[in-house]
């Protein structure tokens, strides 16, 4: 394909099927995680230490996504935000600093011309438990078929 794609947090959950899908489609995949060593959010400069054409920027933890989306457009390498639909429900206040910060990186990637991508949480999912309104009927591989979408316009 002749581009190397970034993939936070690709170890686990949406990420591991994205890692696998991007593989499959014969792209260049680095993964960042902390089963690899990058510790979130101190490592975000490292994974730019790297040559990516495009991050993938999936990880849930705490400002993280929001700090790569920024150095992502500081160093022009073109990032797909994945968020969530918690920004447009009413969670419990244990989740209101997740929420406010997809909200965030929803925001901000309006302001950079970045891709947002968007939806709610798959069965099994841990958030569900307490939110099982955010239960999502997207299919995993439905959801990756999107980003894999998107990086053929990127």
């Amino acid at each position: 394909m002749g581009f190397t794609i970034g993939i936070t947090g690709h170890t686990n959950g949406f990420g591991q099927f994205l890692k696998k899908a991007c593989e499959q489609k014969g792209y260049e995949v680095v993964g960042f995680s902390t089963s690899n060593g990058y510790n979130f959010p101190e490592d975000v400069d490292k994974i730019f230490d790297k040559k990516l054409d495009i991050i993938i920027n999936n990880t849930e933890f705490s400002t993280t996504q929001i700090n790569i989306a920024k150095l992502a457009h500081e160093r022009n390498v073109k990032c797909i935000n994945i968020g969530s639909k918690i920004t447009e429900a009413k969670v419990q206040q244990k989740y209101t600093s997740m929420k406010n910060n997809k909200q965030a990186l929803k925001n901000l990637s309006k302001e950079l011309g970045q891709v947002y991508l968007t939806w709610g949480f798959t069965k099994g999912h841990w958030i569900l438990k307490d939110n099982p309104h955010l239960l999502e009927n997207i299919t995993i591989d439905d959801a990756v078929k999107e980003v894999i979408n998107e990086l053929g316009t990127s």
